[in-house]
């Protein structure tokens, strides 16, 4: 019969089991430090083109803002102003055409200001932690505040100063020419502003001269109006327009896009 000998087991030290131990910590830790670094990593690079994104937005809306304060809003003052002199002439015979070509082309437009919502409608989404850092959030903030501002204040009242005046307008206008003279007035938009020759005017559109009083009446809305659409929804684009150029600016320098 032969005799099994067991193999002699030597037995591990506490170092040795430490040792163990900390080799399986430290690379527990690192993994857990290596995908903290990662997601890290992942998030300012989502942050940053969030922030590139915004960046486009502004400069969209800025470039409206700076076309409406420098051409769009000039313009229908212009016409504005052509308007109520027409209205206020002591015989209106034979202006006819002259008028609804200066009253179409001043009153027809609305003024309100829509900034664009791609990014911030992302933001809202998922989160304004992901803007983390706070001078940036801070401006961005602001910024939506003047934009509430603008929208409860300024664009209800322009509405309505609106509505008025296009329904007051029927007083002495075709309700049928002025339709129609709209849409030719739309068909020919360029940047945001109609366009309606003298020529587009049909012979037969007539004013009622009938009714002087409510004439002078509609005039002086349009002068209300026109005060108005100078110091109060231009004035408000220039106060959004700094506000974007501001948050632009802040943007930039936080996220060293100054070059891009």
């Amino acid at each position: 019969m032969e005799v099994h000998h067991h193999p002699h087991v030597e037995k591990k030290g506490f170092k040795e089991y430490f040792l163990e131990f900390l080799m399986i910590f430290l690379a527990v830790t690192l993994g857990f430090f290596a995908e903290n670094i990662r997601e890290h990593l992942s998030d300012n690079a989502k942050e940053k083109e969030y922030v590139r994104s915004m960046i486009e937005d502004l400069k969209t809306d800025s470039a409206f803002l700076e076309l409406s304060i420098d051409k769009l809003i000039p313009y229908h003052l212009t016409w504005l102003d052509s308007t109520m002199h027409l209205l206020s002439l002591p015989s209106l015979t034979g202006k006819d055409r002259l008028i609804y070509q200066a009253f179409i082309i001043g009153t027809g437009w609305s003024y309100n200001f829509h900034p664009t919502e791609r990014t911030l409608s992302q933001l809202h989404s998922e989160g304004y932690h992901l803007i983390r850092n706070k001078i940036a959030a801070n401006s961005l903030s602001e910024l939506e505040e003047q934009y509430k501002q603008y929208n409860q204040q300024i664009e209800p009242f322009v509405e309505n100063m609106e509505d008025d005046i296009d329904m007051s307008g029927y007083v002495f206008a075709d309700r049928v020419v002025t339709d129609s003279m709209s849409m030719i007035a739309i068909k020919h938009l360029r940047s945001y502003s109609g366009e309606l020759k003298l020529s587009d005017i049909p012979e037969y559109a007539a004013i009622d001269t009938t009714n002087r009083e409510g004439i002078k009446l509609y005039n002086d809305k349009l002068k209300k109006f026109a005060f108005y659409l100078q110091y109060g929804i231009k004035s408000g684009h220039v106060v959004i327009l700094n506000q974007i150029k501001n948050t632009i600016s802040v943007l930039k320098k936080e996220y060293h896009l100054e070059y891009e």
